[in-house]
């Protein structure tokens, strides 16, 4: 009976669980995870703030079985891979032990980043504000209710969640962004001024290419953005993940640019050790090119992978696309694969194709705009990329994931039979228009 013990139990962790126990119903599986409760739903926590839903319904518990430990409190302080166990502490007593592995899955996921804005640090609690776990999210819910303005460091999609979700609880609300336009790694600007607007129209300022430079006072009173001084409440830093590397490094696991090097079985440098999630370093599907993709959704499929391996079994991760859909107040926005800058970056002549429609029939009681925007390389036609931006768009963007993954073109993209019925669909879906709009640019170019 194999003995396989998995460090973190968020996505990749629970993955890596299920896959184990479905490859061999016979494995022992250790879990290693530092909160006192199993898992809970990172995603869910700014519609939690914003009172959409209870922050206790984002907990949930991993069902048992006999074959199965759960070490809940507990935090893994060094890999041995030489001798194959694991340094566990026990938060509550103290004590260590030495747990002995013949598989190891990493799934520790990431660290919040924390600029370097004077203050930032010294001031975290004390009205500045990282979400990253259920405990820090009860103490932004609590803020918030004495606190009347509040400024967002950092424009991407839970840095807008969050702002939705304070100006909702009554707020005025700033967002600063070093960089010169919303969601700036995922969408290109004319998909991101639709946004802009929409966040606009409720009253969230946006600041663009502006830099926090300090937070000022205890309690916090004043943010100073390049030379210009705001008075707030409170301040939440949405500035992303940073992966921790530190255990692995010191345990002779090769790590790069941006996490642990992985390979397509998820595993590290150091063989039957395996890593997973927010923490690791894998490929693009578009390019193979070296990439870090902290989404849940990879971190799932990653952890399939990597638990089917450990048990034995065989399974590949072909590479990441960074697929995403977030709510923003009421606009849906999703992404996939390159962006036309990006595509461009990594070396791709491209073509486009936009198109605004409605997501069924303008006659149709509820119709909503909905934007589409694919990137295709101008040399093959092979789709590259998509945008969505109104109701609906993350069910396109699936489909274009679909066409990127299979190589699919833009002709055979915009030749999709989509469904229709006037409830719901348009007979001309704004995904076949925007993949025409498309060919017709590479008509031209050839």
């Amino acid at each position: 009976m194999s003995n396989i013990v998995i460090i973190g139990l968020g996505s990749g962790g629970f993955a890596a669980y299920l896959a184990i126990r479905k490859t061999d119903p016979e494995a022992s599986i250790i879990i290693i995870e530092k909160r006192a409760y199993d898992m809970f739903s990172p995603c869910g926590m700014p519609f939690a703030i914003e009172g959409v839903v209870k922050l206790e319904d984002l907990k949930f518990e991993v069902p048992g079985d006999k074959h199965l430990t759960k070490l809940l409190q507990h935090e893994a302080l060094a890999i041995n891979s030489a001798e194959k166990k694991v340094q566990v502490k026990d938060l509550k007593t103290g004590d260590s032990v030495f747990v002995p592995y013949d598989s190891l899955i990493i799934a520790w996921g990431a660290k919040p980043f924390v600029p370097g804005i004077k203050g930032a640090k010294e001031s975290i609690g004390d009205g500045v504000f990282v979400l990253h776990d259920i405990e820090s999210a009860q103490k932004i819910i609590e803020f918030a209710k004495k606190a009347k303005r509040a400024v967002v460091v950092g424009a991407g999609p839970i840095g807008l969640e969050i702002a939705v979700a304070l100006k909702e609880k009554g707020l005025e609300v700033e967002v600063v962004e070093m960089l010169s336009y919303a969601f700036p790694r995922a969408l290109d600007r004319d998909m991101a001024g639709i946004i802009e607007k929409s966040l606009e129209g409720r009253g969230i300022k946006l600041l663009f290419d502006r830099t926090v430079r300090s937070i000022n006072g205890s309690p916090v009173n004043s943010v100073s953005v390049d030379d210009e001084e705001i008075r707030i409440d409170m301040v939440v830093l949405a500035s992303g993940v940073k992966a921790d590397l530190e255990m692995a490094a010191s345990a002779g696991i090769e790590t790069g640019r941006w996490g642990i090097r992985t390979n397509s079985r998820m595993e590290t440098s150091i063989k039957g050790i395996f890593a997973v999630g927010d923490g690791i370093e894998t490929v693009s599907l578009i390019d193979h090119r070296p990439t870090v993709m902290q989404l849940s959704s990879a971190a799932y499929r990653q952890g399939m992978v990597a638990g089917t391996n450990a048990a034995g079994g065989y399974d590949m991760y072909e590479g990441a696309l960074g697929t995403f859909v977030s709510l923003i107040g009421e606009l849906e926005i999703a992404a996939t694969g390159f962006s036309d800058s990006s595509a461009r970056s990594a070396g791709f002549e491209t073509i486009t194709g936009k198109a605004q429609g409605k997501n069924k029939p303008a006659y149709y009681p509820g119709a909503k705009d909905i934007t589409v925007k694919i990137i295709a390389d101008a040399k093959t036609g092979k789709v590259l990329g998509g945008q969505a931006v109104g109701e609906g768009a993350g069910a396109r963007i699936n489909v274009i994931a679909l066409a990127i993954k299979n190589g699919i073109d833009i002709h055979a993209l915009g030749r999709t039979e989509t469904a229709y019925c006037p409830m719901l669909a348009e007979n001309y879906d704004v995904l076949n228009k925007a993949s025409d709009f498309a060919v017709r640019k590479l008509q031209k170019k050839r």
